[in-house]
């Protein structure tokens, strides 16, 4: 049944009917009562259950209930939802004589979990016979995600179990407290630390602000609460919109991670180290294909060799200070490549860019990051400025819409003159 919307200010305007339910029925149920079968962990808020990626088995009971509040006898289908969560089971529960039992499994849950259960049709939401009547259980309390399992991808597409939804992340400020630290500032965002789990444990985070962040951010700042959506940025996770509470400052961001040459070339293990303040050393600038020195004119992207191997070859990675020390330049403009330049070690937050060869960079955060005989006249003059500047990529990478006419397209073919 449905009514459409004929007027607007007295022009006649065509659109789409949407439904609606007729207030007078009442031979249908008014809501349901939903129940936990047993009694999982988490109903009591003072004892939640520990965050998993696997799917909980949760059974419940549906009894349909009347306009009169007394069960009420009906045959029909609910439609069982969860949120936060991904529902595993069917989706789908015969209700018969006004009763059901059921077992639903969900996965992902954090914080607070729902569910609930709505008559919304036997042929689907919106179509004839729906009441739209509904019921939840009661709350269930799940802790927190922390930086570890949030970064910690599933399968082999290195994203994130969580992309895409808005996860609060546990933050000293939670009552199983974390001890998340700022490691670095930028212009567009902030890097933390975990530093309650172990190096080299997918612990660390990019928080993408769009400008320099406020709130008290600095380097050593702990954070009280940490919550935002989770994105992947042409293959780099990172925490956008977000919100945050700083607790104190002073602390010690931590030192370096030492990263193993032999690691460079497995995706899966420099995840362990995204977004973390890593030290690689005995490198050489590594300019030997023609698109070497085009990526560094574009994207201010050079690639590195680093003693030792990885994989049967080179261990290779790409650094890039152009943001941030944009006076140590190499001369990429005669076609020829530019000479080998040996530094003893640079630091810098790895990070991962899907179309960069090698796709692991280490984005120098200052000329401190330099070996002091590497330093440029201007580091002082640098110092004072914000710290690394707005990412560069690619267009078509962060923009594939492909229903709008022209997109996604080159960059050079759309720059203003």
């Amino acid at each position: 049944m449905g009514r459409c919307l004929l007027a607007i200010a007295s022009i006649a305007l065509l659109g789409a009917c949407t439904p609606t339910v007729d207030a007078s029925r009442t031979d249908g149920p008014l809501f349901f009562e939903v129940e936990h079968v047993g009694a999982p962990q988490g109903l009591d808020p003072a004892s939640p259950a520990p965050f998993q990626i696997d799917a909980r088995a949760y059974e419940l009971s549906i009894r349909a209930i009347g306009h009169d509040r007394e069960a009420l006898d009906w045959d029909g289908e609910v439609t069982v939802h969860a949120t936060p969560g991904a529902l595993e089971s069917d989706a789908v529960v015969q209700v018969r004589g006004g009763e059901a039992t059921t077992t639903v499994r969900i996965g992902k849950a954090f914080d607070v979990l729902r569910i609930w259960v709505s008559d919304e049709g036997d042929t689907g939401i919106g179509r004839q016979g729906a009441t739209f009547a509904t019921g939840a259980a009661a709350a269930v309390h799940i802790d927190k995600p922390t930086i570890s399992q949030l970064q910690e991808p599933e399968g082999a597409d290195d994203e994130s179990p969580l992309t895409r939804q808005y996860v609060p992340v546990r933050a000293w400020g939670d009552s199983n407290p974390r001890s998340l630290i700022v490691t670095t500032v930028t212009n567009d965002g902030f890097y933390v630390t975990d530093q309650d789990s172990p190096d080299g444990s997918f612990n660390s985070l990019f928080v993408f602000t769009f400008s320099r962040p406020e709130g008290g951010i600095q380097v050593g700042a702990r954070l009280s609460a940490l919550a935002g959506i989770v994105s992947e940025f042409i293959g780099y996770t990172e925490m956008q919109f977000p919100t945050y509470d700083v607790d104190s400052f002073g602390h010690s961001p931590g030192e370096p991670l030492l990263l193993d040459p032999s690691i460079v070339c497995d995706d899966r293990e420099m995840e362990a180290y995204e977004a973390s303040v890593v030290r690689i050393e005995g490198l050489v600038s590594d300019f030997v294909r023609a698109s070497d020195c085009q990526d560094y004119i574009e994207f201010g992207q050079w690639p590195v060799r680093l003693a030792g191997s990885c994989g049967g070859g080179d261990a290779r990675m790409s650094v890039v200070n152009i943001n941030t020390v944009p006076s140590f330049r190499f001369d990429c403009e005669g076609g020829a490549p530019p000479p080998p330049v040996e530094l003893d070690y640079l630091v810098g937050v790895l990070r991962h860019t899907a179309p960069a060869d090698p796709p692991w960079i280490v984005d120098v955060r200052s000329c401190l990051d330099f070996p002091e005989e590497h330093r440029p006249a201007d580091c002082a003059e640098l110092m004072e400025r914000p710290l690394s500047g707005p990412r560069h990529a690619p267009h078509e990478y962060y923009r594939d819409i492909a229903t709008c006419e022209g997109v996604p397209y080159s960059l050079h073919e759309h720059q203003e003159p």
